[in-house]
């Protein structure tokens, strides 16, 4: 697989932005589902999503089980789930929290543009 077959999807969108989070998902499913490499982030107010997509009455919940499922969520911003102070819901909604020292505890964006992966920002 070249390069251009690789995306990071950053889903950074707040509460109010539902469709952003939504179709985060949906583009990464449908990525994966072609072959693509992809790899879903919850960063900035979207590490509030893992937790509200995980209950079983969210309209998205059976989305967000399927792309779950495919492997294809990543992780989410360590230094923002605990800005957020939800660092225990992330986790309970099986999402691994992803930062490093050099980023401050934050994604570590550049290296995945060194890893040649194209960005997609919601």
């Amino acid at each position: 697989m070249t390069n251009a077959n690789k995306y990071v999807i950053i889903i950074q969108a707040n509460q109010q932005d539902v469709g952003k989070a939504v179709h985060g998902l949906l583009y990464g499913q449908e990525l994966h589902d072609e072959g693509f490499q992809v790899e879903i982030l919850f960063d900035g107010a979207g590490t509030e999503w893992p937790n509200e997509l995980s209950k079983a009455d969210h309209p998205f919940h059976a989305l967000y089980k399927q792309v779950m499922k495919s492997g294809i969520v990543k992780g989410g911003c360590q230094a923002c789930s605990g800005f957020h102070n939800i660092e225990e819901e992330m986790q309970g909604a099986g999402v691994s929290l992803i930062g490093n020292a050099k980023t401050g505890g934050h994604i570590p964006f550049a290296q995945y543009m060194k890893d040649g992966f194209i960005p997609i920002v919601l």
